[in-house]
């Protein structure tokens, strides 16, 4: 919380009253972010249907000068800027009485979420977001702009894997001739990842940003800030006072560079920290994490939350002829995979009886099925699958899928084979909209890492059987939705991109 607006007036009930109202061009549809001073809402552009984030200050709120021009300067700020880790904005206006902000919307979760819903984030991950946001930093900070409000929830990270800093609201423009809003004496800033300097109210320049940071990495890494605190004043001691713990003192493993950068960054004294971002950034870079390049790893958090993305039987093959599975998602699993393999035990099935059952530990596989079945030619399967599927990943074009490719680790996989009726039987699939008699082949819950595929074998050498279908893009299907910078969207892409190009491959190996 901004310490300085702990007696402001706070936004009236009812944010949801806007919804259909129109700014400009655009038609707010839905309330995307909340805070004490504004609402962020989605807007989409009533002719070409662009969609952007709209933030209001309310007319309530606007008639206190301060926040209108703290309000305001928030454009001027974001009006210089122009980066691809920085979300632009569009336009400045006024309408109906509230002043509007129309920005870049930007799809995907927070680094706060990520930490929020895992706790810990990997040093490679950790590493390679903060690289990212010391870029926007590095060409913030040119153009004379500190951002004094960097933390988790203003770091958004995109589906294809870009990093976005967002909320200049309380940004300061170096040398600004309005001095009204950084008086000598009033700090700014969220208590937790603020700078000492912040918190005396002196005069800030970019390396309260890089204290900031050095908080955020700490609690990415270890799921908490190194100063806490019942109450704001002792927490702003401890920035003044107190050395922070040693990441290391949390029992988390991290390259001995990286614990240095961070207590670089943390230093009381600006002079003592990085000189600058660009210093921060090329350290960070020169001292890759076990020698190789930060990048992003295969499962080093677990998804947000899913939606329930396809409920109708051969939902996927009607999109596009592909897709031969169904996809079945309740909620992602809570385990980290670097590393422990950690395996959430197989999805239950009532009434259904396993008369085989097998675990390959160092393969990463369990098997089940109703029948007597050949784990051995089964796991081979699995595994020249996994291969494929890597290397489908590696010649994507998307640089996010490559990196993948590049440090490919996929999550332990619960594969059950059973007859197809069982995939068809709404009692064991509440929440779907399952059609008795349809010809669904495979179903994947997310939550349990179980894959369930239709016990119909084909015949060696004769093709793609509706079994090694579903295998297939039940595999790639497991493999994408484990990543955490693909949205769903892009998760199903893929996998139906490498079941086609393998159905493809059998049909021009089958004999003719």
């Amino acid at each position: 919380m901004d310490a300085a607006d702990s007696d402001k007036p706070k936004l009236l009930d009812d944010p949801g009253r806007l919804i259909g109202a129109r700014v400009l061009d655009f038609r707010l549809t839905a309330v995307i972010g909340l805070g004490g001073m504004s609402v962020v809402y989605a807007g989409t552009h009533a002719v070409t249907e662009q969609l952007v984030a709209i933030k209001v200050l309310p007319p309530e709120l606007a008639v206190h000068e301060e926040l209108k021009a703290r309000f305001v300067e928030e454009a001027r700020v974001l009006a210089r800027l122009e980066h691809p880790n920085i979300v632009h904005l569009n336009n400045l206006t006024m309408a109906q009485g509230r002043l509007c902000l129309i920005m870049q919307h930007v799809e995907g979760i927070t680094l706060e979420k990520c930490i929020n819903e895992v706790k810990r984030v990997s040093p490679a991950e950790t590493t390679r977001v903060a690289i990212e946001v010391l870029k926007a930093l590095e060409y913030a900070h040119a153009q004379n702009v500190v951002h004094r409000d960097i933390k988790p929830s203003n770091i958004i990270l995109r589906s294809d894997g870009t990093v976005k800093v967002t909320d200049f609201g309380i940004a300061k423009i170096t040398g600004s001739y309005d001095s009204r809003l950084t008086t000598t004496g009033q700090t700014m800033g969220t208590v937790r990842y603020m700078s000492p300097e912040q918190v005396r109210g002196k005069p800030v320049d970019g390396r309260c940003d890089l204290y900031s940071l050095g908080i955020t990495m700490y609690e990415s890494l270890t799921g908490k800030t190194p100063f806490d605190a019942n109450d704001a004043f002792s927490i702003m001691e401890q920035h003044l006072s107190r050395r922070p713990p040693p990441v290391s003192s949390h029992g988390v493993e991290i390259p001995k560079d990286l614990e240095e950068a961070i207590r670089i960054a943390l230093e009381k004294d600006p002079k003592d920290r990085f000189a600058d971002a660009r210093a921060f950034r090329k350290f960070l870079e020169e001292h890759q994490i076990g020698g190789e390049p930060p990048s992003v790893t295969m499962a080093v958090w677990p998804k947000k939350t899913r939606r329930l993305l396809w409920a109708v039987p051969l939902a996927l093959a009607l999109i596009g002829g592909g897709g031969a599975a169904v996809l079945h998602v309740l909620k992602q699993p809570k385990e980290e995979f670097h590393g422990t393999r950690a395996w959430p035990a197989p999805h239950p099935l009532e009434g259904v009886t396993f008369t085989y059952n097998q675990t390959f530990v160092g393969e990463g596989l369990r098997l089940q099925s109703v029948r007597p079945l050949d784990g051995a030619k089964v796991k081979k399967e699995y595994l020249d699958l996994l291969e494929q599927v890597r290397a489908s990943l590696a010649q994507s074009e998307l640089t996010s899928a490559k990196e993948v490719a590049a440090r490919f680790q996929p999550p332990p996989l619960n594969l059950a084979i059973v007859p197809q009726s069982v995939l068809v039987k709404p009692e064991l699939w509440p929440g779907l909209s399952v059609v008795p008699g349809s010809t669904t082949t495979s179903r994947y819950v997310a939550e349990d890492r179980t894959l369930f595929v239709a016990d119909e074998p084909g015949a060696e050498g004769q093709g793609c059987s509706p079994y090694d279908r579903a295998l297939a893009y039940g595999v790639a299907l497991h493999v994408c939705s484990a990543v955490p910078i693909f949205s769903d969207a892009l998760a199903l892409q893929l996998a139906q991109k490498f079941e086609a190009a393998y159905v493809s491959k059998c049909s021009v190996s089958a004999p003719h």
